[in-house]
């Protein structure tokens, strides 16, 4: 027999730890399945992080409109790109040398993902991480980290891709700045002088290797680039004596990075670019028919 106790989350009495229903209202207790992802619903809705919950929405809506635009509409649980290349490029996915002639897509791309596992992934370690160090650095600088890491994790995608391969594949997604949001953690215990600090950066390394060989298709460069900025730009915060100076600066600088956020998906939606795919697309797809 188990033993402690648990709160039912209806009524709020305490029950026994192996009860599967409340004793009281008799209601049932959600499974694991359940009960994760009403924990995750209930530190998205809690009061506070208004920044982690605006990048997150972001995200959702991207996530949303590409379905639609895909047609029919459906989910895509891989983890791997399974739509179309066209409705990927709308909502701003990097692609090849695309980033030359539209380089805002370095920061589209942070917000559009590949796959229903893909952004469940990131959310949860969006929201996790996030409203920690929102909470720490408050919203401004929280913005600003998550922008930076974003974008920059890409910048170091781009160029492993073009010097091992000449050519970077679609890739797209938030983890490259969550794996910011990692890097931030382990500048903070850097620069708090924590002894911890050291093992868990190892611990995180390590595992961004693991996950790069067990699934090859995960873009390992955006991560550890993303990572490393991340622990750069908590290290730069640890050192401000005095960071309510900075605060109206980094607060003009936080609402620049929601505008170009928003203002990188509308570009992206208006190229050109996706829309010549999709008459390409179009066109094969009436000549396989015939």
């Amino acid at each position: 027999m188990a033993s402690g106790s648990r709160v039912c989350p209806s009524c709020g009495k305490l029950n026994s730890a192996d009860d599967t229903s409340c004793f009281y209202c008799k209601k049932r207790f959600p499974g694991p399945v359940q009960a994760s992802l009403g924990g995750f619903w209930g530190e998205f809705s809690a009061d506070g992080a208004p920044g982690t919950k605006l990048m997150a929405l972001i995200c959702i809506v991207v996530y949303a409109l590409l379905m639609a635009s895909d047609g029919p509409f459906r989910f895509e649980l891989s983890l791997a790109a399974g739509f179309k290349l066209s409705s990927l490029l709308r909502f701003g996915v990097l692609f090849a040398d695309l980033v030359y002639a539209e380089p805002w897509r370095l920061l589209s791309a942070v917000f559009l993902h590949l796959g229903l596992f893909h952004i469940v992934m990131n959310m949860f370690g969006l929201v996790g991480l996030g409203r920690e160090v929102e909470r720490r650095y408050g919203t401004a600088r929280f913005l600003v980290l998550f922008t930076v890491t974003g974008v920059l994790g890409f910048v170091v995608s781009q160029w492993w891709y073009e010097r091992l391969y000449g050519s970077s594949p679609p890739t797209a997604g938030a983890s490259g700045a969550v794996f910011g949001l990692l890097g931030a953690e382990i500048g903070r215990m850097w620069g708090t002088r924590d002894p911890q600090w050291k093992r868990q950066g190892v611990n995180y390394l390590l595992g961004a290797i693991i996950w790069h060989f067990a699934m090859p298709s995960m873009n390992t460069a955006a991560h550890l680039g993303g990572f490393f900025v991340g622990v750069l730009l908590a290290r730069l915060f640890e050192w401000e004596k005095r960071p309510e100076r900075r605060a109206l600066a980094l607060r003009v600088l936080a609402a620049f990075c929601v505008v170009a956020s928003i203002a990188s998906l509308v570009l992206s939606a208006r190229s050109p670019v996706w829309k010549q795919q999709r008459a390409f697309e179009m066109a094969r797809g009436e000549e396989a028919e015939r």
